[in-house]
């Protein structure tokens, strides 16, 4: 008889999943936990992103890795394509041309698994609901508290790429997203961004759809790990997934956080992204709201 991944007991808290010796998240007032601090925000401040190799122990990455696996069959498939804004289109988007960046959708080929059926036992959502790591993460993005999503569907994702798999181009409503790969593609699913393609007062359309067009000249690429931490600002800088290749499955962790309580993610975007589900569930009053 074998024995699975998941049927070999575990007595692992949060903290035992982090390599705490490389990177003293418990210890941040110690100067090798301002060293660490003082590192990421000076990368995040050069390159919009900082990725912490090695950040779970390799020992727990494959529990956490099983534990996704046998939530795959509950991943929505979402839509299959998309812009750049999502649901940030405007009023006038009929009349802009049909190759203007807003217009334009490229593939999106994904599931999730929503933050209401990963299991309260898993892994990933105790880490994920574990008050040291928001503090660790607001310290190391310059903030002064952070608050786990209050949104049932959207605080903890899995996202499940198979053969072919990928993200297409766009930017995040909020400014920092975080995520934790588990598992890797046989080959591809590379992180590709162009940082800072879009400011507050320019939108840089021009340079938006160059990339739509295949224009990789500006274009960033980091080489995931299982285990690796990535903070990234991709409210101003267009990102992706590259296509994966092979036949293991991408698993990636994405966590939410805010810098304000009690916010919700669009009910319209809970419905595009989760199913059809999502209706069954009243709408609960919200202290604030992302934006559309």
């Amino acid at each position: 008889m074998t024995t699975s991944l998941l049927d070999r007991p575990v007595d692992w808290r949060p903290a035992d999943l982090i390599d705490l010796d490389r990177y003293p998240i418990l210890d941040l007032d110690s100067a090798r936990g301002a060293a660490l601090i003082g590192e990421i925000r000076a990368r995040m401040e050069e390159t919009v992103l900082c990725a912490l190799p090695g950040f779970l122990k390799p020992a727990v990455v494959p529990r956490l890795a099983a534990e996704t696996e046998a939530l795959v069959p509950l991943a929505y498939r979402g839509p299959a394509e998309a812009s750049p804004y999502f649901f940030n289109y405007g009023s006038d988007l009929d009349s802009l041309p049909a190759d203007h960046p807003r217009r334009r959708k490229t593939p999106r080929v994904m599931s999730q698994v929503a933050y209401d059926l990963v299991p309260e036992t898993a892994l990933i959502r105790q880490l994920y609901e574990w008050q040291p790591l928001a503090a660790f993460l607001a310290r190391a993005l310059g903030m002064p508290q952070l608050y786990r999503c209050a949104d049932r569907f959207q605080g903890l994702n899995l996202s499940v790429m198979e053969e072919g798999g990928c993200q297409q181009w766009h930017f995040d409503t909020n400014e920092s997203n975080i995520t934790l790969l588990l598992q890797a593609a046989e080959s591809g699913g590379a992180f590709e961004y162009v940082k800072l393609i879009r400011s507050d007062e320019d939108e840089n359309y021009d340079e938006v759809g160059r990339v739509l067009d295949g224009d990789t000249s500006r274009v960033v690429r980091l080489a995931q790990e299982p285990g690796m931490l990535v903070l990234f600002r991709g409210r101003r800088s267009l990102h992706r997934v590259a296509p994966c290749r092979g036949k293991r499955r991408r698993l990636q962790s994405v966590l939410a956080f805010n810098s304000q309580p009690g916010v919700l993610g669009s009910h319209a975007s809970n419905l595009l992204h989760y199913g059809p589900r999502v209706a069954l569930f009243p709408r609960p009053q919200a202290a604030s709201q992302a934006a559309e």
